[in-house]
């Protein structure tokens, strides 16, 4: 929230992919605000000016980087101390040159999970957890069989989707299921069954811990893990939550109707991108959308999309 002795700033940032998959960064220099620390490559829009044109003027000004193309990635709003942020985050697809620091800052690149070993402006953290996030959430459906599962498994692309376990997560047959989404390379999902997490603890490996709404009510503080926590939010209260925990991703459902639940009212995507942009954490959309929809979830402000029948390859059980 900004004051009048605050100032505000709109500011648009870039996600540069090398074809190896590192991200190039550019460190501040140590005389600018949040100097000497990492940061995504970009710069103030000026005003009546679109960001993709914004991006593209600051990339080739500070990186000497020509026609530059990027897409809509995920908007964070931040308030330092002496100032309000607005940052708009967008992948950049292609480009002309090599990045370089064309104003004598240093530029590196580096992989994903050197990442969160960088020191960034505080406003940068949440766009460091969305880059290791996959932009689809796979949920295990309760009806397939263990077979059907793990063959299903077999077919996930493991560099754009994840797993979420659900009422897989505590069943008998739980670590063999790890171990083939290991062997998949897969990041996985557990749900807590309480604030504390999951009963007899989280095996090693398991990428993310997801609250039901329920359990995200009960939560005085984050629960104790290292790795990614989200919480399923279908109200303002349960994502006011999510945030004042200090969680990592929520799943903001339902964003259109579905046929599990059809006594319940959609947000649509005009509220969910309200709910959505400019949080200080990562954002599923779920409920009635598909792997098709991950273009419309950036533009509303979600780092990706998440289901159940929509996203396996094996349609139904």
């Amino acid at each position: 929230m900004t004051t009048e002795s605050t100032p505000a700033i709109t500011v648009v940032a870039a996600i540069i992919r090398g074809e190896d998959g590192r991200i190039c960064l550019s460190k501040r220099p140590d005389n600018k605000h949040q100097g000497g620390r990492w940061e995504f490559p970009g710069g103030k829009v000026e005003g009546g000016e679109r960001l993709a044109d914004a991006l593209t003027r600051e990339l080739h000004e500070e990186l000497g980087m020509e026609d530059s193309v990027s897409s809509p990635f995920m908007t964070i709003a931040h308030q330092y101390p002496d100032l309000h942020v607005t940052l708009h985050f967008r992948d950049v697809t292609a480009w002309r040159g090599v990045p370089a620091g064309r104003e004598g800052q240093q530029v590196s690149w580096f992989t994903i999970d050197e990442l969160p070993g960088l020191t960034f402006p505080a406003a940068n953290q949440p766009v460091v957890t969305a880059i290791t996030l996959p932009p689809l959430l796979a949920i295990a459906p309760d009806a397939f069989s263990l077979e059907q599962l793990l063959d299903g498994i077999k077919r996930l692309d493991p560099i754009r989707t994840g797993l979420y376990l659900r009422s897989w997560s505590h069943h008998p047959a739980r670590d063999a299921l790890l171990e083939a989404c290991a062997a998949q390379g897969l990041k996985v999902w557990l749900r807590a069954d309480s604030p504390q997490g999951v009963a007899g603890g989280i095996p090693a490996g398991v990428f993310g811990l997801h609250l039901p709404e329920t359990v995200l009510l009960d939560c005085d503080t984050r629960p104790d893990f290292a790795g990614v926590v989200s919480a399923a939010c279908h109200d303002q209260q349960a994502l006011d939550k999510a945030v004042s925990l200090g969680l990592e991703s929520a799943l903001l459902s339902p964003v259109n109707p579905t046929a599990t639940h059809p006594d319940q009212a959609p947000l649509g995507w005009e509220k969910a991108g309200q709910w959505a942009t400019g949080l200080p954490l990562t954002c599923y959309m779920l409920g009635g959308v598909g792997p098709e929809d991950i273009g419309r979830a950036r533009e509303h402000g979600a780092v990706g999309v998440a289901g159940i029948r929509a996203f396996w390859p094996l349609l139904s059980p």
